[in-house]
């Protein structure tokens, strides 16, 4: 049996039209991966502009967003939920403590675990902030109804639950 060959083609428009040369077409544009990478990038784009004249930068985004949900989180547990390294946490942390937005706290129980808390002038933020993630979720489903929007969303939890099932580790 002869292992499986494919052409890469940019766009349908681009595969062969009705050859049968054995080989299997791998369309990039219509690759799901693609789709939401691309989807990930011009709404993380969109949300930067909107962010950047309030001295707020993408990586600072989701940890604001989880801390005003849930105000005094680990360290460890926070780049966890806004799925970043710690390393890279580290630096988000830093970065918006020296802006006044956030402090690290030793957590008196676990003094091996740090805590973060918003300070008076990272709540604040949220009321000025979360409009412009609206607004940019709104440009991006112009034209949905609301049934197709409950449709995307549900749809999304299920690859997203398969994706994190296949990933989890006693999956491997």
């Amino acid at each position: 049996m002869e292992p499986s060959t494919f052409q890469v083609v940019r766009s349908g428009e681009d595969a062969p039209a009705g050859e049968s040369t054995g080989d299997q077409v791998f369309v990039i544009e219509e690759s799901l991966g693609y789709q939401v990478n691309y989807l990930a990038k011009l709404l993380s784009q969109i949300l930067a502009a909107s962010l950047a004249p309030h001295g707020i930068y993408l990586g600072q985004w989701g940890v604001l967003l989880f801390l005003w949900v849930e105000d005094g989180l680990s360290q460890k547990e926070l780049s966890r939920r806004v799925a970043i390294e710690e390393a890279s946490m580290v630096r988000s942390l830093d970065r918006m403590e020296r802006d006044g937005l956030a402090k690290r706290v030793r957590n008196e129980q676990d003094r091996r675990q740090i805590n973060v808390f918003l300070t008076e002038k990272g709540r604040a933020l949220r009321d000025q902030l979360v409009p412009y993630a609206l607004a940019g979720n709104a440009v991006a489903t112009q034209g949905f109804t609301e049934e197709e929007l409950r449709l995307i969303s549900a749809l999304l939890r299920r690859m997203i639950g398969s994706l994190e099932q296949a990933l989890s580790p006693d999956k491997q």
